[in-house]
């Protein structure tokens, strides 16, 4: 059942993504809202991560994996996914602690950090996402890759999340899993097994995978990561999003 935030006047679901819970264009959303009124431990002021919101260990502990995803995906598609996640490798969900980019960075500061770049002022602590997300992925060393739909992954179109695989997989020891929704994994499976046409649909979408093409909220952001880390390994890269995928399947 839809249910109306009282901020922004949006009707959300379980099928709402986490651009529509948090638009960052935007009001506060869910996630700034719960966390607009807590003092951030990192800088001291005011406006927090939702994370810094959460008390005990029913809600709350050191991370031990990273869900690289993507903000277009549903909150139920992703709550399905990690439980799923859970229960195949006998994790109790409640002591299962996962690193999520929307919620334990501080999406106030995200705001402030872009409102200075639209307006040409610099930011008094400019956000470097380059540490954050590369730091995360090396210091959790367990990054969930999360794909869907199978056929067209999201996924692979978003330059944040091919950066964090890409980092994952120059990582030595950092294991990369490839997750999804209970529902793609049993299609996926079934087409892959059942007939010819789903392994051609498979290799198709990998065929595709074009790095350059991959798309950020901020242009600004693709091109730092196309440049300044992505472009001397374009020749092997679309191979290094590939292969996990492949292996996922056989």
């Amino acid at each position: 059942m839809a249910k109306k935030n009282a901020t922004t006047g949006k009707f959300l679901s379980k099928d709402s993504s986490i651009y529509e819970i948090e638009d960052l264009e935007g009001p506060p959303g869910v996630i700034r809202t719960k966390s607009a009124k807590t003092v951030c431990p990192i800088d001291g002021k005011m406006g927090a991560a939702y994370v810094h919101t959460l008390q005990g260990e029913d809600h709350v502990g050191e991370a031990a994996h990273m869900l690289s995803y993507s903000w277009g995906y549903s909150i139920g598609d992703i709550v399905d996914t990690l439980t799923g996640f859970c229960l195949q490798n006998n994790l109790d969900p409640k002591r299962t602690y996962i690193w999520m980019c929307c919620l334990c960075v501080n999406q106030h500061r995200v705001v402030d950090n872009n409102a200075n770049d639209q307006s040409g002022m610099t930011a008094p602590a400019k956000i470097d996402f380059f540490s954050i997300f590369g730091e995360r992925v090396k210091k959790i060393g367990h990054l969930l890759a999360m794909m869907a739909p199978w056929k067209a992954p999201i996924y692979i179109t978003r330059v944040w999340c091919i950066f964090e695989i890409f980092t994952a997989h120059r990582t030595g020891g950092c294991k990369v899993d490839i997750v999804m929704p209970p529902r793609e994994k049993q299609s996926l499976e079934q087409d892959v097994l059942d007939n010819e046409g789903g392994i051609n649909a498979l290799y198709e979408t990998l065929g595709n995978t074009k790095v350059e093409n991959a798309k950020a909220s901020e242009e600004s952001d693709r091109l730092a990561i196309l440049t300044k880390v992505m472009y001397p390994h374009l020749s092997h890269l679309d191979s290094v999003v590939c292969l996990p995928a492949v292996l996922f399947v056989f």
